[in-house]
Protein backbone atom coordinates (compact mmCIF):
# COMPACT_ATOMS: atom_id res chain seq x y z
CA UNK A 1 0.00 0.00 0.00
CA UNK A 2 1.07 3.56 -0.71
CA UNK A 3 0.99 5.94 2.28
CA UNK A 4 1.16 9.73 2.13
CA UNK A 5 2.70 11.38 5.20
CA UNK A 6 3.28 14.92 6.38
CA UNK A 7 4.52 16.17 9.73
CA UNK A 8 2.36 17.76 12.42
CA UNK A 9 2.10 21.48 13.08
CA UNK A 10 2.70 23.78 16.01
CA UNK A 11 -0.69 25.44 15.48
CA UNK A 12 -3.31 23.32 17.20
CA UNK A 13 -6.81 23.58 18.58
CA UNK A 14 -6.13 24.49 22.21
CA UNK A 15 -9.43 23.33 23.69
CA UNK A 16 -7.39 20.58 25.36
CA UNK A 17 -10.03 17.96 24.68
CA UNK A 18 -9.46 14.93 22.50
CA UNK A 19 -10.02 15.75 18.84
CA UNK A 20 -9.36 13.86 15.61
CA UNK A 21 -5.81 14.75 14.55
CA UNK A 22 -7.05 16.35 11.32
CA UNK A 23 -9.14 18.76 13.41
CA UNK A 24 -6.52 19.27 16.12
CA UNK A 25 -3.78 20.49 13.77
CA UNK A 26 -4.48 23.92 12.29
CA UNK A 27 -2.32 23.67 9.19
CA UNK A 28 -3.15 24.42 5.57
CA UNK A 29 -0.35 22.04 4.56
CA UNK A 30 -1.92 19.12 6.43
CA UNK A 31 -5.39 19.89 5.05
CA UNK A 32 -3.91 20.18 1.54
CA UNK A 33 -2.21 16.76 1.71
CA UNK A 34 -5.38 15.22 3.16
CA UNK A 35 -7.41 16.67 0.27
CA UNK A 36 -4.97 15.20 -2.27
CA UNK A 37 -5.21 11.75 -0.73
CA UNK A 38 -8.99 11.91 -0.41
CA UNK A 39 -9.25 12.78 -4.10
CA UNK A 40 -7.04 9.82 -5.04
CA UNK A 41 -8.63 7.53 -2.43
CA UNK A 42 -5.18 6.88 -0.92
CA UNK A 43 -4.08 6.55 2.71
CA UNK A 44 -2.71 9.45 4.73
CA UNK A 45 -1.00 9.73 8.11
CA UNK A 46 0.44 12.55 10.17
CA UNK A 47 3.88 12.32 11.76
CA UNK A 48 3.53 13.63 15.31
CA UNK A 49 6.48 14.71 17.41
CA UNK A 50 4.82 13.03 20.37
CA UNK A 51 2.90 10.05 18.97
CA UNK A 52 4.75 9.01 15.81
CA UNK A 53 2.50 8.14 12.87
CA UNK A 54 -1.20 8.68 13.47
CA UNK A 55 -4.28 8.36 11.32
CA UNK A 56 -6.01 11.70 10.65
CA UNK A 57 -9.19 10.44 12.35
CA UNK A 58 -7.36 9.26 15.49
CA UNK A 59 -8.36 11.25 18.58
CA UNK A 60 -5.47 12.99 20.29
CA UNK A 61 -5.34 15.36 23.27
CA UNK A 62 -3.75 18.79 23.00
CA UNK A 63 0.04 18.69 23.26
CA UNK A 64 2.91 21.02 22.53
CA UNK A 65 5.93 18.90 21.70
CA UNK A 66 8.43 19.39 18.89
CA UNK A 67 10.37 16.36 17.68
CA UNK A 68 14.08 16.54 18.37
CA UNK A 69 16.94 14.34 17.15
CA UNK A 70 16.86 12.41 20.45
CA UNK A 71 13.18 11.50 19.85
CA UNK A 72 13.98 9.47 16.72
CA UNK A 73 15.13 6.52 18.83
CA UNK A 74 11.99 6.69 20.98
CA UNK A 75 9.62 6.81 18.00
CA UNK A 76 11.28 4.58 15.38
CA UNK A 77 9.74 1.32 16.63
CA UNK A 78 6.21 2.74 16.70
CA UNK A 79 6.63 4.27 13.24
CA UNK A 80 7.98 0.99 11.88
CA UNK A 81 5.10 -0.94 13.46
CA UNK A 82 2.57 1.45 11.89
CA UNK A 83 4.17 1.00 8.45
CA UNK A 84 4.33 -2.79 8.77
CA UNK A 85 0.83 -3.24 10.17
CA UNK A 86 -0.58 -1.21 7.27
CA UNK A 87 1.43 -3.17 4.67
CA UNK A 88 3.07 -0.01 3.37
CA UNK A 89 5.41 -0.54 0.41
CA UNK A 90 5.79 3.11 -0.59
CA UNK A 91 5.83 6.33 1.45
CA UNK A 92 5.26 9.71 -0.14
CA UNK A 93 6.53 12.28 2.34
CA UNK A 94 5.09 15.77 1.81
CA UNK A 95 7.26 18.48 3.32
CA UNK A 96 8.48 21.97 3.00
CA UNK A 97 12.24 22.17 2.41
CA UNK A 98 13.91 19.82 4.89
CA UNK A 99 15.86 22.16 7.16
CA UNK A 100 15.85 23.35 10.75
CA UNK A 101 13.08 21.86 12.87
CA UNK A 102 11.86 19.65 10.01
CA UNK A 103 15.09 17.61 9.87
CA UNK A 104 14.29 15.12 12.69
CA UNK A 105 10.87 14.36 11.18
CA UNK A 106 12.40 13.49 7.82
CA UNK A 107 15.24 11.50 9.40
CA UNK A 108 12.73 9.40 11.33
CA UNK A 109 10.73 8.53 8.21
CA UNK A 110 13.87 7.94 6.16
CA UNK A 111 15.37 5.62 8.80
CA UNK A 112 12.11 3.66 9.18
CA UNK A 113 11.75 3.23 5.42
CA UNK A 114 15.38 2.18 5.00
CA UNK A 115 15.10 -0.36 7.84
CA UNK A 116 11.93 -1.88 6.36
CA UNK A 117 13.10 -1.51 2.73
CA UNK A 118 10.14 0.69 1.88
CA UNK A 119 10.39 3.02 -1.09
CA UNK A 120 10.47 6.69 -0.01
CA UNK A 121 9.53 9.62 -2.23
CA UNK A 122 10.00 13.14 -0.87
CA UNK A 123 7.68 15.82 -2.31
CA UNK A 124 8.52 19.43 -1.54
CA UNK A 125 5.38 21.53 -1.09
CA UNK A 126 4.97 25.25 -0.64
CA UNK A 127 1.81 25.52 1.50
Amino acid sequence: MKLHITYCSKEKDRTRKDLPAIESYKSKRIKHVKAITDEKDERFAILSGKYGLIDPDENIPFYDELMRERDITRLITDVGNFLESNNVNKVIYHTREVKGQRIPYFKLIKNACETLEIELEKRIISN
